[in-house]
């Protein structure tokens, strides 16, 4: 059967579970430096971005991006990520039929695993906290690569890709010959994230498009019928 890569966060985890852990962060990092919550996360998006434009494995390391404002603005140190996230993981919970469709495609014989650009100390709490580590075979993150889902080795062995974000769950895995199951709006989503990337995607289109994870199984079968 099929190695099928499934990303985490905005794919089996909504994005915003994490609003309340940076909104802390940012807020602990303001109140020490006498700015607002919101330009304290306007900069911590700020380098994520200018990292993710170099297609930088450290651009998913929030500890890292908020020391570097919090020293910016005189504030010291950030508090620690890791302690905040583990204050609200017992809030986080999968998206609707994140856990039923990795439950059937491991049914169907696929190997499945979790690929995501963030790195293993704040994903593998989180993922341990769905218990999706019951139904995965592997976890992949970008610091054990030392790149982001941009480079062959971090697919290799993989046939297909599943993921919300068109540049590193699309066009990066079907360049390196993967296959694609989007997830979302593909022409909104598209059209944003080759912007903010400055990535050329137009000549690049996913093999199928999901708007719910319970569509993914039957989708999985779909697109593994035209290799």
């Amino acid at each position: 059967m099929a190695t099928i890569l499934v990303d985490l966060d905005g794919t089996l985890l909504p994005l915003d579970a994490w609003n309340p852990v940076f909104a802390e962060v940012c807020k602990a990092i303001a109140e020490r430096a006498g700015a607002a919550p919101d330009e304290v996360w306007r900069r911590a998006r700020e380098k994520n971005l200018i990292l993710m434009r170099r297609l930088d494995w450290r651009a998913f390391d929030w500890q890292q991006l908020f020391d570097a404002v919090a020293e910016e603005l005189g504030a010291g140190r950030a508090p620690s990520v890791l302690e905040v996230l583990y204050r609200h993981l017992p809030r986080f919970r999968p998206a609707d039929g994140a856990l039923e469709a990795l439950r059937e495609l491991r049914a169907m014989g696929h190997r499945v695993e979790i690929a995501t650009n963030g790195h293993a100390s704040y994903q593998l709490p989180v993922i341990r906290r769905l218990g999706l580590d019951e139904l995965v075979d592997g976890v992949r993150t970008s610091d054990a690569y030392r790149c982001p889902k941009t480079c062959p080795q971090y697919f290799q062995d993989a046939d297909l890709m599943v993921g919300d974000n068109p540049i590193f769950d699309v066009y990066f895995p079907k360049r390196f010959g993967l296959l694609a199951i989007f997830y979302g709006d593909w022409e909104r989503e598209a059209a944003e994230h080759s912007r903010r990337l400055a990535i050329s995607i137009d000549a690049v289109r996913p093999d199928h498009v999901v708007k719910n994870l319970k569509e993914l199984p039957d989708a999985v079968r779909r697109v593994l019928a035209l290799r």
